[in-house]
Parts: structure tokens; sequence; C-alpha cells
């Protein structure tokens, strides 16, 4: 390789050329009088790689024309600046030269890359040599930085341009995908750079690549100081085709390559082109750029241990194997997995399956312990084949032993004494064997290699040697022994053993090699069920094992077992049930030993950089690892790269960012905890500054990540600034994730004293009371309701802020509203309006009203409720973000929602549909999604007034129940169902709307939010019962909803309560008891009148009408029918009507 060397075509003894800038020096010359260089560099042969000076026509070595491999003459305006050689990056260096001869010559898969600058030597003609130089100086550096970047080689300069090799010297599955990665970032990198020529110089800078997938030789050729790497061959040729026939800007690539890349970047087909050299037509693609199916590493998911699950085309291998085997085919075959995905398990079942057919089966196990004593496995394989148990002694061993070698071999008889000291069971008679170590071991394995080939002539047998990547080297050498007895034989010798485990016979012997990939998700869940059962207690317990375990068999067998032992499950295996929550799956003893040896074993280095990612979490990115670790960049990536070879780590993505994640959970926590807590606590500390600084445009989103960096490193005021602000994100519209933040500041200022983080916790606990009522017993807050208070009102004592205590207040009041407390809990709301009115915080006004605003109209007095309303919107002035994120999202929009809502109920319908209308525009508009969830609510009970529907009502209620459900609110859950089953009441669809209400009403008593409602919908139930013929059942949820009303002096409630009562006792008494139907209905009339309610008048009506047509008072029931719709006529177009008449007009 010349590596952009010019030798001219002619030698001028007088004058010695620089190879960098094209000067002429003078013959006694050692470094270039114009730049510096020395002029005594070295060539390498392109043939054999041994050294050459420049005055050299002829390789010494092998005799080729080194002019002839020459690249182009320098000339005074066209030298680009690269040296004689081009050395490796250092790292990869010393792998080549810790490699030896190894990486001499080989072949490999690789993709090659050529690029180029289109019309290069018209650009330097019309440029000073020196400015030619800087700029092919700085394209030269982009292009080796771009592709150094996703782990390819720098082959060579080609004077306008380079080649560069992906997948080797170390060799990658996905070449032809990091080619294309950096054919785009190069791509984005020269677009920079051209933009900067063009405005700077004029200059018209367009570069033009190629890429060829398919096989090379490669080699490393220098000295031990100059080492550099050269692929050779057909593929390299064509690569530098498609180069050339690329229009300027564009990447043209081979079929070979496209195929590799197909679907995972965006190709263009281009159709066939004739290129030289090539005697058939090709097909010839173009890059554009990423495609749907970006690039992501394999990642196997490891799963279960009990019961073999998910094996079959395994063991269908492995009885293919046995089958051969037992023909006469002897077998080798070489089981490999990670520890834990089943290499055992699948190998115990086997071996069972076939013990059970009447077939030997002799087994041994390396043992990690035992990997330096000597002959450690072989012994255990040799005693398990003469059939030695522990119980035997000395004497028993030898007569098995004996008897088995006369059985097979007479011959072997002379051998016994060398066997019998082998195995440890000479006896006190043994006589000392007269020969030297090496001529004992050699007669001892022949009599052995013997004794085996006589044995597995006569009948088939299966032998297992688990776990090689602890054998002993003894054992080793015994192993090869065993393995050369084998062809032709009657045996199936299996051997499992880590992916990391190399052994000479690997490379001598034919072999299968089999490989378990880890289970997939079916069979996962099959082997989580059978440990676990099905209680519906577990629900969502399997998921979390999974995610936690990553799916490792052994991994998950044994969270399993821990679990039980530590009393979480009760029962036994495939009948646990759980006994108490749980939010997180600590690591059994047993993993944590495993995955803690195999860190312990990696150089300082990657343990280090293992052990710093870890502090991220599960994903990282190398950027802001770089920033955190220190190292270079050169040997971070450097060690990145033996992790994702050892299988620690795996590249998520390529670009625009390298982006790595742990391969499984629980390494990446192992890796965390073995560090010290203060180690751990200032790298943390760092994590969360460089976030901060490299990610300023997604703190947001990164919030909760800081907060968790924040607190792990012992800063209790920042964990809660960002815990504050993550919650805040996640708002309304996810209130659970929301609470989980909540929780964290409240839990960070427990023994806060004053300023920021006090007040951050006297916030925390206001918005958690807030958040309890709208979630029930979700949120797990409602055994902490009084603590919160408590703690609360203390932290506010503290600070003194009188505004934040009030809000705290209107939490707590919020909680007693939803429970049925709806008097005590109007008093406090009112005591905290007060506050806030003292405190003279508009902000914080604004936020508690509608605590107050509620309440009022429940308990019968809608004209102050909407009075409130209306002050909360004159208050706000217009701005819609008062007191936003204060215990509502946006208290502007609520006032809007609820006023529309009391203006339907006082009987405006028009004007209510506009204002309803108007606010569900204005929430959407603020992305306020709980006021769109209130709003339509109130829009679809407009049909239950009007008493019919046009499928207005129930599209609203559906969007009311979709809102809801992302929200995860048990209390907007509660009314959208409740609604929804108003909804299908209206359409006399009565079956739906019976479920619907029954599903609200079990919602609000179960979650233990709600409960205010709960007489309210009660009342609608019985009148979709009643609907439905049930006439009894509505009268027992009527009766019951009547009772809460009185026992709860909600008197808003009363009034549809008594309306469906006396419905209910007309459907099942008739006239016999008009007495209290009059009662209930003339009690309704009256509430109606108190509370301002004229929207019930109609409703009124219809009872009426039916009671006398149960007295067959045909005329009266006609009357009631007309002012019922006289009435409801009025109210639609907003004329206010008389209140109901006498019963008799």
């Amino acid at each position: 390789m010349m590596n952009g060397m010019s030798l001219g075509s002619e030698r001028h003894p007088q004058s010695r050329t620089c190879t960098r800038c094209g000067r002429s020096n003078p013959p006694d010359s050692h470094f270039c009088g114009g730049c510096g260089a020395p002029l005594s560099e070295a060539l390498a042969c392109p043939v054999c790689g041994a050294r050459a000076s420049l005055e050299q026509d002829f390789c010494t070595a092998c005799g080729t024309a080194l002019a002839l491999h020459v690249t182009q003459r320098a000339t005074p305006g066209a030298a680009a600046p690269v040296s004689a050689t081009d050395p490796l990056p250092e790292p990869l260096a010393e792998k080549v030269r810790q490699s030896g001869s190894e990486l001499a010559g080989e072949r490999k898969q690789v993709t090659v890359l050529f690029a180029d600058v289109q019309g290069s030597m018209d650009i330097a003609g019309a440029l000073d040599p020196e400015e030619w130089r800087a700029i092919m100086d700085r394209f030269l550096k982009i292009l080796s930085a771009g592709v150094t970047r996703f782990e390819g080689t720098v082959d060579r300069f080609t004077g306008d341009g380079i080649m560069a090799v992906f997948g080797a010297p170390i060799a990658h599955e996905d070449h032809a995908a990091r080619a294309c990665y950096a054919v785009l970032h190069l791509r984005d990198e020269l677009d920079r750079y051209a933009a900067e020529l063009r405005k700077a110089r004029g200059l018209s800078f367009s570069v033009r690549m190629g890429l060829n997938s398919g096989e090379v030789v490669v080699g490393a050729l220098g000295y031990e100081d100059s080492i550099s790497y050269t692929a050779v061959g057909h593929t390299v040729g064509l690569a530098k085709r498609m180069e050339a026939l690329a229009e300027p800007g564009s990447t043209y690539l081979t079929a070979s390559t496209a195929s590799l890349v197909e679907g995972y970047f965006d190709l263009a087909d281009l159709g066939e082109f004739n290129v030289k050299g090539v005697v058939a037509p090709m097909k010839v693609y173009s890059l554009r750029g990423v495609g749907p199916m970006r690039t992501r590493m394999e990642v196997a998911v490891a799963r279960g241990l009990s019961r073999l699950v998910g094996r079959r085309e395994e063991m269908a291998e492995l009885d293919r194997a046995w089958s051969r085997a037992a023909a006469g085919e002897g077998q080798v075959v070489g089981l490999a997995a990670e520890a834990g995905v089943g290499k055992s398990r699948l190998c115990l079942e086997f071996v069972q399956r076939l013990r059970a057919e009447g077939v030997e089966v002799n087994e041994a196990h390396a043992l990690a312990h035992a990997s330096t004593v000597p002959f450690a496995t072989a012994l255990e394989l040799l005693r398990a084949q003469f059939g030695i148990t522990d119980a035997d002694d000395e004497h028993a061993a030898r007569e098995k032993v004996a008897g088995r070698l006369l059985m097979l071999d007479a011959l072997l008889t002379d051998a016994l004494p060398l066997i019998f000291d082998f195995l440890g069971v000479a006896g006190p008679e043994r006589t000392a064997l007269s020969m030297s170590p090496e001529a004992r071991q050699s007669s001892l394995f022949g009599a052995i290699e013997r004794l085996q080939q006589a044995q597995r002539l006569q009948r088939p047998e299966l032998i297992l040697i688990e776990d090689l990547h602890w054998l002993d080297p003894g054992s080793e050498t015994f192993l090869e022994s065993v393995i050369e007895t084998i062809a032709g034989s009657h045996a199936l010798l299996l051997m499992t053993f880590r992916p990391e485990y190399r052994a000479d016979w690997m490379r001598r012997f034919e072999h299968s090699r089999l490989v378990l990939s880890p289970l997939g998700l079916e069979a996962s869940g099959e082997l989580l069920s059978e440990l676990l059962g099905r209680d519906p207690s577990l629900d969502g317990l399997a998921e979390l094992i999974r995610e936690r375990a990553g799916g490792n068999p052994f991994f998950i067998e044994e969270v399993v077992q821990a679990l039980a032992e530590e009393g979480v499950l009760h029962g036994s295996r495939g009948a646990y049930r759980l006994s108490s929550e749980i939010s997180e799956i600590a690591i059994p003893p047993t993993v944590q030993s495993v995955l803690a040896a195999r860190i312990d074993r990696l150089p300082e280095r990657e343990k280090t950089v293992l052990q710093t990612a870890s502090v991220f979490g599960r994903e990282f990115s190398d950027a802001v690892l770089e920033r955190v670790i220190g190292l270079e960049h050169d040997e971070l990536e450097a060690a990145l790269r033996s992790l994702v070879a050892a299988e620690f780590l795996y590249q998520q993505s390529l670009y625009p960012y390298a982006e790595y994640a742990f391969k499984h959970a629980l390494t990446e926590e192992v890796a965390y905890h073995t560090q010290l807590a203060d180690t751990r606590a200032r790298i943390h500390a760092t994590v969360a500054r460089a976030v901060e600084e490299l990610e300023e445009d997604r703190l947001e989103e990164r919030a909760a990540l800081l907060a968790h960096h924040w607190q792990a490193a012992r800063d209790s005021l920042q964990a809660a600034r960002w815990s504050a602000r993550a919650a805040t994100w996640a708002g309304f519209a996810d209130q659970l994730e929301a609470v989980r933040h909540w929780r964290k500041v409240r839990e960070l200022s427990r023994g806060a004293e004053d300023g920021e983080l006090a007040a951050l916790g006297l916030t925390a606990r206001g918005l958690l009371l807030g958040f309890a009522w709208r979630l029930g017993s979700v949120a797990g807050l409602h055994g902490d309701i009084d603590a919160l208070r408590g703690e609360g009102e203390a932290l506010a004592d503290m600070t003194g802020d009188r505004a934040l205590k009030a809000l705290l207040l209107a939490g707590y009041s919020g909680t007693l509203v939803v429970s049925g407390r709806l008097s005590d809990g109007l008093e406090i709301s009112s005591r905290a309006l007060a506050l806030a009115e003292e405190a003279g915080d508009r902000a914080a006004e604004m936020a508690i009203a509608p605590n107050v605003a509620y309440p009022t109209c429940v308990l019968g007095d809608l004209p102050g409720s909407l009075a409130l309303a209306e002050r909360m919107l004159e208050l706000a002035g217009g701005d819609r973000s008062l007191g936003a994120g204060l215990g509502w999202t946006r208290p502007y929009g609520w006032a809007e929602m609820w006023r529309a809502c009391l203006i339907m109920w006082s009987g405006r319908l028009a004007e209510a549909r506009v204002a309803g209308e108007r606010a569900l525009l204005a929430s959407q508009e603020d992305g306020d999604s709980e006021n769109q969830l209130w709003t339509q609510c109130n829009l679809s009970q407009l049909a239950e007034i009007e008493l019919h529907d046009s499928g207005f009502a129930l599209s609203h209620a559906r969007s009311a129940c979709e809102l809801a459900a992302r929200a995860g609110g048990v209390y907007g859950q509660v009314w959208a169902q409740a609604c929804l089953g108003v909804a299908h009441t209206t359409r006399q669809e009565w079956r739906p709307a019976i479920q619907a209400l029954q599903r609200a009403l079990a919602l609000a008593r179960e979650r233990r939010s709600s409960l205010d409602t709960e007489a309210w919908h009660m009342a609608r139930l019985a009148s979709a019962q009643l609907g439905a013929g049930d006439a009894s059942g509505a009268r027992a949820s009527a009766r019951a909803a009547l009772d809460l009303t009185r026992r709860r002096h909600t008197r808003f409630h009363e009034i549809p309560a008594r309306i469906e009562l006396a419905r209910a006792i007309v459907a099942t008494d008739g006239a016999a008891s008009a007495a209290e139907v009059e009662q209930h209905l003339e009690r309704a009339l009256g509430l109606v009148a108190e509370v301002g309610a004229i929207a019930f008048t109609p409703q009124v009506h219809r009872a009426y009408s039916e009671l006398a047509l149960s007295e067959d008072d045909a005329p009266r029931a006609e009357r009631h029918a007309a002012e019922g719709q006289r009435v409801l006529e009025a109210i639609r177009e907003d004329v206010q009507p008389s209140l109901l008449r006498q019963a008799d007009g």
C-alpha cells in the first residue's frame, strides 16, 4: 500500500521531492525545506508488506515494481497533506500489535467506502498550493473523523480523498449499515464545510462517494511505531467504480451493499450501469437518507427457567444430533449461551429423555472454583464412566474400574495401576511407577483413549460436559483426547459454554455449534404464568418481573423464589397471591453474584466505564458520558466498543448521536451498587450538570431524570426543584405521574426548616390533597390525608406563607367533598378563600374559588355558586393563566365551564349551549384536558333536560370517557361513565345505560372518590331501570338516592331523587300511592324554586302526567304534558318561565 505516496516515473539524483508539499530539495536533505516533513520516510510494498525506501524501484523482498503502484505524481499544485504512512488510531494499533501475525493477512466481509472531491485538479490549479493544502487538510480530517466515529478504518488517503473499510480489522455484523451512517454523517459535515468555502472563497466544493460490500483480504503493514492497515480485492475496485459513477454530492452503492441495508436506509434504484471491469451490467443505487427501519443492535431479551419453554427447535436439533450419533456417526456439539439463558436447563431435559430410554449418560461439570485444579473435570467424567460414586471406598472403586476394563478390553489390564493412581484409588499397596511424568501421562491418555473407543463401539453414549469456560488446562487437554474418539463412534459429546469461550479444539475438530437465544415474550409469559399462577392480585407482576429480570430464565426463577421467601408472595408455586403492594424488585443474591463476578473480570478501564454508565440508568449517550467520565474521546470509545463486544452493552442508535443501553437491567443495577455511595453521589451530580448543559432544549422532558440524579447526589433542594418541575410537566393530563413526583418533593422536604425547600414541601402537600380527591384510592393517599394537612400547616406556620396555607386547605376541602362531607368541605374552602383574600394573592383566590363554588351549588344555592363563577372571571381580568397549576389546570377555564353548567340548570339552555361550546373550544386551545372533560360532561346533560337526544349527548359523553381514561383520575372517570349512562337513557338504550351507571357507582365506591355525586348517579340509574321495566329496582335506587341527599344535605341532588322516586312509585303502586307521589313532587317543585334549578321543571311535569294516567285522568295528564312542553320550549329560548302551576291548572 502506497498511502498516497508520490513517486515520479523518473529519478532525479540531484533533488529529493517532498511527498507532503511537492517541493524539490537538495539530494543530501533529510527534511523538507518547505514544510519540515522528513524526507527519509519509508514505503511498504503493497504485495508483501516489506519496507522500502524512496530510492527503491523494486521491492527487495518480492520483486514487485514499486513505481507501478504509486497513486499519482506529486506536483506543486496538487499535493495532498498526507504522510507516507497513515498510522491507525492508537487503540486500534494496539489491538493490531497485540494480535501479532494474526492480522497480517485474512479474509473479511467488509464494506469499502471511497470519497473524493469532484474536479479537484481544477480547484487545485486555481489556488495557491498552501491554500489548497489547508483546504484538503480540513477535508481529510472531516473524512477521518467521520469514519472513525462509526468504527471504520481509514485505509489510505488517495490524494483528493480517502478509502475506508468498515468491518476490519474489528469485525462488525452491521458493517454495511455503519458505512451508510458514516456517509450520512459525512454528508452533513461536508455540506457545512462546502458552504463555508463557498462563502469565504467562492469555491464550488462537491464530494462524491461510493460503497461496495463483499470479501477482501486485509492486513496490517508497517513497523512497531508506524502501523497501517489495508484491504485489497475486487470489492475495493467496485467501490471505487461507484465513486466514479456518482454525481457530485451523492453516494452510489452496489446491489451487494443495498441488500444488506435495504429498509434501514432510504435507497433510490438508479437502474443498471455498465461498469468497467465487470462483464454484466450492475444495478446501482443511491443513498438518500435514513430509512424507516433505523439500525439497532439486536438485543436478546432473556426469559424463564422453570419448566422448559420455547426450546422446541433447539431440542429438535439435539435430537437430530443424537440420531446421527446412535447410527454410528459420532457427533460433537457445542451449546453456547450467556449465563442463565438455559444451557443447563435444555441439557437436563435432553439427558432425562435419553436416560428414560435406557441410554448411558455420563456427565461432568467444570466449576469456577476448580478452574485451577488439575484434571478436576476429567476425573469427574472418568468416575462417572466407571460408575464410581461418593459412597464407594477405594476397594469398591478399583473393582468397578477393573471390571469395566476387563469387560471392554482385556489388554488394558496393564494400565490398571496408571488408572488407579490417576483416579486416586490406588490403595495402600500401590507401587511406585518408574516412568517420567511425560511418559506416564502419554501412557495414561493412551489407555483412556483405547478404553473410551472400546466403550463407544459397543453401545450409544451421551457425554455431557458443562461450563467449559471454567475448564482447567489439564482437563482441556483431556477433552481433546475425548473429542478424538468421537468420530465413527456411537457417542454424542455435548458441551456447554459461554460466548467468550475459545479453545484450540474448535479449530482442529469438526463440530456443531448450537447457540441459545433468549426466550421470546410468549415463552416468558408461559413460564411466569406457571411460576406465579393466575390470581387477580398478581395483575401486572409478571410484566414487572419480566422487565426487571430481563427475561433470563434463571433470573426470573430466582426473583420469584426471592419474593416468596420475603413473604411478598403467599401460596405455593403456580398458586401464589400477592400479599402486599410491590413497586420494585430487589436483585436476589444468587443473581447478583453471577453478575458481579462477571463485572469484576473486566479490565479496569472497561469496569470504570461500565460503573460510571450505570449511574445514568439503563440508557445513556456517549456525549454525556464523555463529559462525566473524563476519559479522552478515543479512549472512551474504545472502552465502549469492548463492553459492546462483551455483551454488557448494546448500541441503540448511531445517528445522529451514539446512544447505548445495558443489555440487561440487572447488570446495570449490580454495576451501580458495587460503587461506594459517595462515589455514586459525586457522579450523579456530575451527570445532572452535564445533562442540564447538553440538553437544555429538553429540560422539561428531562426533569424527572434530573430530579433522580440530584436526589442520588444528596442535594435535596435541587432534587425538589426538578421533581416539582416534572410534576408540573405531567400536570393533570397524567395525574398518577404528577402524584409520584409531588410525593418525592414531600419526602425531600421532610425536616426542612424554612426557605425554598419548605415552600416546595408545602406546595407539594397541597397539590397532593388536590390529586387525592381526583384519584381516590388509586393515588394511595387516603390514609395520609390528615397527615398531609398537618404537615402542610406546620410548614405554613413556619414559613408564614398564608397563600400556600390557603391552597393547602383548599386541597383538603376537596377530599372532604368527594367523601360526601360537603358541608365540612365548604366550611374549610371558605376559610381558605378568605385567607387568600387576606394575603392579597389573586392567583390563590382564583385557584381556591372552585372549591367553594361547587359545594355551594350542590348544597342548594345555585345563584350563589353562579355569582362566584362570574366573580372568578372578573377577578382574572381576561388572564386565562391566573392560578394555573395551583390545584386546577386552569381555574379560568373551570369558571367558564361551571358558569355554562349553572346557566343550563337555571333554565337558559340556548345560552348554556353557546357558553359550553365556547368553553370547550377555549379549553382545547389551552391544552386543558381536565376542563375539556367537565365541559363534555355538561354538554351531554343538555339532552337529559330536553328529554330527547339526537346523538349530541352520546358524542360528548364518549369524548368525556376518552379524556378521563387518558388522565387517569377516578373522579373524572366516574362522571364520564355516568354521563354516558344518561346519554344512553335519553336514547332509550336501557341496558347500556344501566351498565354505564353501575360502572360509575361501583368505581366511586371502590376507589372512594366522587361519593358527593353518588345520589345524583343513583337517581339517573333509577330512571334507566324504570325505562327497562325494572320498577322495583328503580324504586330501591331512587329511595337510596333520596336517603343519601338527606344525610348529606345535598338539596340540588334531592330534586332528581324525588322526581325518579315519584315515577318509580307510580310504576309499582299506581294510583294507590298517589298521596305519597304528590308529596315528593311538591317537595321537588319547592326545591326547584329554592335552589334555582328551573331546568328540572319539565321533568316534574312528566312525573305529574304519569301519575294522572295511573289515575285514568287523561285531561290532567294532557295538561301536565302540555305545560311541561311549554316550559321546555321557553327555557330552550332562554325565556324564564313561571314556576310550575298547580296540578289542576
